[in-house]
């Protein structure tokens, strides 16, 4: 299809999925590749995703059954294309794949490619056929030369932006306004629609049932907070703190802090899990934490996945206070936001939820309003919405 010409109706739609992730991974742009896969299947005729295949990985392979849509808690509703390609390094290997995927593309003539690569929005835009890009990071993203000439040609549907900080970065960088449209990341929320009573969850989990527990979820890469939540753990001398996921090399690092701070036996290391079994540990929890910091490199345009599920979990949430997390959360309706990069900040806000239980129940109660308008679902039905309007 042309891109001067747009789909006309959803239901017929063959939509084709560019991403240079690797699936299965640990990481959260892996996840989020799953979930918009499955979300735009439930609204369109086909879909499949273009990944990579890497030579140095061939778990892949044996991957590819149940077990890969279980670790994801997807169904198995389109298709996965792993591109073979030539593999050189940095931009040669990023090339060599947008290639594969240009290729694949232009022979199965999809009404739309929606692509996380730039590479293969570009040319596939330069053959006049129906693109539209998702961006997440602007500086990566300007790597390649192409990228500003993507912006300005014709068949580019729309550049979608995980948040606003990220279109207002790629407005004053040049792109066109019009083209700019901000649909920040979600959460399924049909595995939140059961949930369980906290002792319960503890229960299943062999938590202790007594003592206050707060909860982490997602990498534990310096710089994403982990050391503030153990130091501010060591000023709770009652709770317990569970981190859920994070690498080997990560989680010795912050058992190291742990040990030096005298808390050790008061953290919990779960290491990686399923994401089907990530609301079991929020709902354990009396307090969820995000306590992102300065250093975290993705923190001027991030849309945290863990966001949006702790807001389905029905937790209070302590979070620090960045121009991109008060996109959606608000201060004291929704979370309490504290100063970044300060462990007494960070435990003055546990303690101040963790003493007033009704703001507790207050702030996780209008965050299981809000987060109705964060689904995968409604996410694809926003970017479809405004592609085919």
């Amino acid at each position: 299809m042309s891109g001067r010409d747009k789909p006309k109706a959803w239901g017929t739609l063959r939509l084709g999925y560019v991403a240079r992730s690797r699936v299965p991974s640990d990481l959260a742009n892996s996840l989020q590749v799953m979930k918009m896969c499955a979300a735009f299947a439930a609204q369109v005729q086909a879909v499949d995703l273009i990944i990579p295949f890497r030579w140095d990985d061939w778990r892949v392979t044996r991957t590819d059954g149940a077990s890969l849509w279980a670790r994801y808690a997807v169904t198995r509703r389109f298709h996965i294309a792993r591109m073979l390609y030539p593999h050189w390094k940095d931009r040669f290997e990023v090339r060599g794949f947008s290639l594969a995927a240009t290729v694949r593309a232009a022979v199965r003539r999809y009404d739309l490619v929606y692509s996380r690569d730039v590479w293969t929005a570009y040319w596939l835009a330069r053959m006049g056929r129906a693109v539209a890009f998702e961006a997440h990071n602007l500086a990566e993203e300007q790597r390649y030369p192409v990228w500003h000439a993507l912006l300005h040609l014709r068949p580019l549907l729309g550049v979608f932006c995980i948040s606003g900080a990220l279109a207002e970065a790629y407005a004053d960088a040049g792109a066109p306004r019009e083209v700019l449209h901000v649909v920040p990341d979600g959460v399924d929320l049909e595995r939140f629609d059961s949930p369980l009573a906290k002792d319960e969850a503890r229960r299943r989990l062999g938590l202790p049932l007594d003592p206050p527990i707060l909860c982490h979820s997602g990498h534990l890469y310096p710089g994403r907070g982990g050391e503030e939540a153990i130091e501010a753990l060591a000023e709770l001398p009652q709770a317990v703190l569970v981190m859920v996921g994070g690498r080997a090399e990560d989680i010795g690092r912050l058992q190291a802090l742990a040990a030096k701070q005298g808390v050790a036996e008061r953290v919990v290391f779960t290491g990686q899990v399923p994401n089907s079994s990530v609301p079991l540990y929020l709902w354990a929890a009396d307090v969820l934490v995000m306590p992102y910091t300065s250093q975290t490199p993705t923190v001027r345009y991030m849309s945290p996945l863990k966001m949006f599920e702790y807001m389905a979990a029905g937790r209070p949430i302590v979070a620090t206070d960045f121009s991109v997390v008060r996109e959606v959360l608000r201060d004291g309706e929704t979370a309490l936001l504290v100063k970044p990069d300060s462990a007494e900040a960070l435990r003055e806000g546990i303690l101040e939820l963790l003493r007033d239980s009704a703001r507790s129940k207050s702030l996780a109660s209008r965050c299981l309003e809000q987060v109705k308008e964060y689904s995968w679902t409604r996410r694809a039905q926003r970017i479809l919405s405004a592609l085919l309007r």
